[in-house]
């Protein structure tokens, strides 16, 4: 999964983590706002009921009824009371509590004048733990309400018992299925098209901004890949050189079968790899002969060299790490850090080889070029010191196909004359032991 994300672009990345933002707001909001609304028209539904059983009642209770259990002609008072003043179909049961919890009244067929819980209503408290003990003790559907109301002589009196209304939601419930819908669709509505809007002005600002990035990465590469080839031109040696081992490293990295980007951050690689060069003498880099300890070390600071002159450029990072780390070895004993094995950027490994390769079968001042199955052998013997050897094998299955199109592509050379035939015997006589280009 986060390979996944990594391989992502921003702005898909953007799509993906929005669109989910919005879903779960557009959920949370959603039951939320359904939630509330419900809250309040039971809450209201609730208190209606609860008035119309206050003003059945009220008026016909009187302090001593709440003092014992009701006589039989005061219960078929409040029956009848309930009958004729109370309309409501979605009343389910009345029932009157005295204050120390004993059962006064019921208008359904159940016994009265027992005390299912110990109480005492007279105390906020004590009302409270009632009311939750009532709760309970009654455990209604979900598509029921149980409504508590207090029974007082006067408004600040202590209640002198409470009335248990059980009121049936359902017929609400079917009446609110309507307006459930329409918050639904109204606030999943409503965040779609606020996630549209911000997401066009995000892909359109994202596009401006990426061709406008592209545009730059573009102009800089240009003008370093002009420098690039300015530094190849320098020799007739090495000319094309970046080109040469560009196409390879691309090749590659395509069989290794590694991510777009990156195989587009290894051609860049290999396009600027040798651009640290400008700094080295061109005494030095045509030098036929053995070099110096400090001729040496200034071809060795190539690598650093182009790392800093990229590093203004707006390049990947990739790339300037590439061509930074370009002559490590796998077994640690390459420059400029002596990084080995897998702490060395993939990139530059495949750039070790693809370099390595074409500067065997290539001239150079101090040597003749190798045949390509000398070179492929040396290849294969660097595998494990040398060179990654995960890029080694990739080389072994691409390199047939990629020399005999190299040679297929490659225009017709002239022949050769008696002066070349004089230089390259004077080439063959100064030829010393291979060094690091």
């Amino acid at each position: 999964m986060l390979r996944l994300w990594a391989r992502l672009t921003l702005l898909q990345r953007f799509t993906l983590a929005s669109a989910l933002i919005a879903v779960a707001l557009a959920v949370g909001l959603s039951v939320a706002t359904t939630r509330l609304v419900t809250a309040i028209l039971v809450d209201r539904e609730a208190h209606v009921a609860a008035e119309s059983i206050v003003r059945a009642f009220g008026p016909t209770l009187t302090p001593e009824d709440l003092r014992g259990p009701l006589a039989a002609d005061r219960q078929a008072v409040l029956d009848a009371l309930f009958r004729t003043s109370t309309h409501s179909p979605d009343l389910l049961r009345v029932r009157l509590w005295r204050a120390d919890g004993l059962l006064l009244y019921s208008n359904a067929d159940e016994p009265v004048g027992v005390a299912p819980v110990a109480a005492d209503l007279r105390t906020p408290e004590g009302f409270r733990r009632f009311v939750r003990d009532r709760q309970r003790l009654e455990r209604l559907s979900p598509d029921a309400a149980l409504v508590f109301v207090p029974v007082q002589a006067r408004a600040a009196s202590p209640p002198l018992g409470a009335y248990e209304i059980s009121y049936d939601l359902t017929p609400l419930y079917e009446r609110f299925a309507v307006l459930r819908r329409i918050i639904w669709n109204a606030v999943t509505g409503g965040l779609l098209l606020l996630y549209l809007s911000v997401f066009v002005l995000v892909r359109r600002a994202s596009r401006q901004l990426l061709q406008q990035q592209a545009d730059l990465i573009a102009a800089h590469l240009g003008t370093y890949q002009a420098l690039a080839s300015a530094i190849d031109a320098r020799d007739a040696y090495t000319g094309d050189h970046s080109s040469r081992v560009a196409r390879l490293a691309e090749a590659l990295a395509r069989a290794m079968e590694l991510d777009p980007g990156t195989v587009e951050e290894i051609v860049m690689a290999a396009r600027l790899h040798d651009v640290g060069k400008i700094a080295v003498p061109d005494a030095v880099l045509g030098k036929p002969g053995r070099l110096t300890p400090e001729e040496h070390r200034l071809i060795r600071r190539h690598a650093e060299a182009g790392y800093q002159i990229l590093q203004s450029a707006p390049l990947p990072e990739g790339v300037k790490r590439a061509v930074l780390h370009s002559h490590e070895r796998w077994d640690g004993r390459g420059y400029p850090r002596g990084l080995a094995g897998e702490a060395i950027p993939v990139g530059a490994r495949v750039l070790a080889v693809a370099d390595a390769y074409e500067a065997m079968t290539h001239d150079r001042p101090y040597r003749r070029a190798l045949t390509p199955a000398e070179a492929r052998a040396r290849i294969a013997a660097g595998s494990g010191s040398q060179f990654d050897p995960a890029v080694v094998e990739a080389f072994g299955r691409i390199i047939d196909a990629f020399d005999r199109e190299a040679a297929e592509a490659r225009p017709p050379q002239r022949a050769a004359t008696l002066r070349d035939a004089v230089s390259l015997t004077a080439l063959e006589r100064r030829a010393t032991p291979a060094r690091v280009r």
